[in-house]
């Protein structure tokens, strides 16, 4: 079955590269369509049997061993303990043909480590349960013996486990479910231009490729009853703009529920002895488990329109993550505060303050200055071959209120052993960093903060990412060094060691 669904993975590329001379009718293009065809019979299917047939792998008490490539052979050895997570996908074609996609994510990595393409369904789970059962084994020094190694990528088959008493069974604790309405509701508060770009884009090939316009499809969709309506739009520039704005929105409001429904549909959110169970997904159907103890961080994300109806997002910052999640895994999609709350203490028991330490005034000053300058880089160059650009300058009143807005909504506060961030305008989130978690914390100040008086603290903690990671910007010089100090202290004051009691006489 790996090889039908690569073969039929591919056909859309080729159908899409063919398009265009498919829809021509002259000689040339015939004949190039039947080079194209016979280079990818030539080739592409070679290649792809070449890819199946040096694929193996296969699973020892201590570790994951994949060997791949065809050109250039590679042996990747991952080693049980690292492994934190085995994300079993399957979308359309793969449960129509009874297989899935294995994902091995590991502690510290910010990629998938491993992908075992195309596994049967049963035996997927099975990897899953082989690997859960060894990491027992490891966790409690047990011995276990070394399975024979699987050569046949034919077979697929995983050693099994070591011969040892029947693990008790685990307790399951059913935490979040998302019904229908709610999934459908969710999409509402997710809006993308993406999409819509994506779409338009792909239309906009076909079209070429048939040699046929814009006009044509919009010819074949106003005619009839909406011609009227279509006529005064055209006869109207502000009503033709506004009708415009108006599709588009209900475009991108129409393409965030279906996205929504797709990713989301049936989620489930379990706890089975010490590890999180998530599964969700209706074309692709997507089941994950986050060891509690690889929870580094949380974070609570919102925009506007979700706090203003009171809906807010769980996410969880692992060791180790999905890179399709940047960085990030997605627990809670859309809740109540109130549900997040109650199913916090599962995971790590919380409380965000009521009031939270704002950050000095000066951030204002700066921010506006970057957005200042960031606009004036665009408009320079738009004006000195098009004058009107120059009202792009009318945004700067709107620029100043984004810098208040970044401003108050920038707030820290340490309690309780946990430290909290927030910040953010239109995606608004809070950090809740317990101290324990923490791997570095500094502060840092750039030319401009020195001569301000400013500075930023800095926390990190393993597996943040690259760009998305909880910082305090622009904290006052001598405050930022007490807050630092508070927070060694309270880090100190954790890791150490309980004092010694005295003897009775």
């Amino acid at each position: 079955m790996t090889l039908v669904q690569r073969v039929l993975k591919s056909l859309p590329a080729l159908f899409f590269i063919l398009l265009p001379f498919v829809a021509g009718s002259s000689n040339t293009d015939s004949w190039f369509m039947l080079g194209f065809i016979a280079f990818y019979g030539a080739f592409a299917l070679p290649l792809i049997v070449a890819q199946y047939l040096r694929f193996a792998y296969w699973i020892t008490p201590a570790e994951i061993v994949i060997h791949s490539g065809v050109f250039t052979r590679r042996k990747r050895s991952i080693p049980l303990d690292r492994i934190q997570n085995i994300v079993i996908e399957r979308s359309l074609l793969p449960r129509l043909l009874g297989t899935a996609k294995v994902k091995i994510e590991t502690a510290g990595s910010k990629t998938t480590e491993g992908v075992l393409e195309y596994v049967a369904f049963d035996e997927a789970e099975k990897i899953r349960q082989v690997v859960r059962t060894y990491q027992q084994h490891l966790d409690t020094d047990a011995p276990g013996t070394t399975p024979a190694a699987i050569t046949d990528p034919d077979e697929d088959a995983v050693a099994g486990p070591p011969p040892a008493a029947a693990p008790p069974v685990p307790k399951q604790e059913m935490l979040f479910t998302m019904a229908l309405p709610r999934i459908l509701l969710s999409g509402a508060f997710r809006f993308s231009l993406l999409y819509i770009a994506l779409i338009f884009s792909g239309m906009q090939y076909v079209l070429d490729a048939m040699n046929k316009s814009p006009e044509d499809i919009a010819e074949w969709f106003v005619r009839g009853g909406l011609e009227p309506y279509t006529e005064a739009a055209q006869a109207s520039p502000w009503l033709l703009g506004v009708v415009t704005i108006f599709l588009a929105a209900l475009l991108g409001w129409v393409t965030g529920v279906v996205v929504n429904l797709n990713k989301y549909h049936g989620f489930r959110l379990w706890l089975e002895d010490d590890k999180l169970h998530r599964r969700h997904g209706l074309l692709t159907i997507s089941e994950g488990t986050t060891p509690l103890h690889k929870v580094q961080a949380l974070i609570v994300r919102s925009n506007p329109l979700m706090r203003r109806f009171g809906w807010y997002r769980l996410e969880l910052q692992t060791m180790g993550y999905d890179v399709e999640q940047q960085g990030y895994q997605v627990a809670v999609p859309f809740a109540k505060e109130a549900e997040i709350l109650a199913l916090a203490p599962h995971i790590r028991r919380f409380a965000i303050p009521d009031a939270l330490t704002p950050v000095s005034p000066i951030m204002v000053r700066r921010t506006f200055v970057r957005y200042g300058l960031a606009l004036g880089a665009v408009l320079a160059p738009s004006a000195y071959y098009w004058r009107p650009a120059l009202w792009g300058l009318a945004l700067l009143p709107l620029l100043l209120y984004l810098a208040v807005r970044q401003y108050r909504n920038h707030g820290y506060a340490l309690q309780d052993g946990i430290l909290y961030i927030r910040r953010g305008v239109f995606q608004q989130y809070v950090w809740i960093v317990p101290v324990d978690k923490l791997q570095v914390f500094y502060t840092a100040g750039t030319l401009f903060q020195r001569r301000l008086g400013v500075r930023s603290v800095v926390v990190d903690t393993a597996g943040a990412g690259t760009f998305r990671f909880p910082q305090i910007v622009d904290v006052v010089a001598e405050t930022a060094d007490e807050f630092l100090r508070a927070l060694y202290e309270r880090f100190q004051a954790h890791f150490a060691p309980p004092a010694p009691t005295q003897a009775e006489p």
